[in-house]
């Protein structure tokens, strides 16, 4: 109950409405994408293992961890 509820604030954060699936579904992602930076900025991840992750994300995010990791590797 008290998840649904944590749900039902997120989505009055957005515009267009959201299924609680489409909330899970987002919140899945960004969680894979802070897990692929931190194995990437602890070398615990390889870079075949951080394509595949990739390849896994939307395309906005996608972009948004590509360009993060670049700027660091500078």
């Amino acid at each position: 109950e008290e998840y649904c509820f944590k749900l039902d604030v997120v989505n009055s954060s957005i515009i267009e409405d959201k299924t609680k699936k489409e909330l899970v579904e987002g919140g899945i992602d960004i969680m894979l994408f802070n897990a692929l930076r931190n194995l990437y900025e602890d070398d615990e991840i390889t870079e075949e293992g951080l394509e595949n992750g990739l390849d896994l994300l939307p395309d906005f995010l996608e972009e948004r961890l590509r360009k993060e990791l670049a700027e660091e590797d500078k």
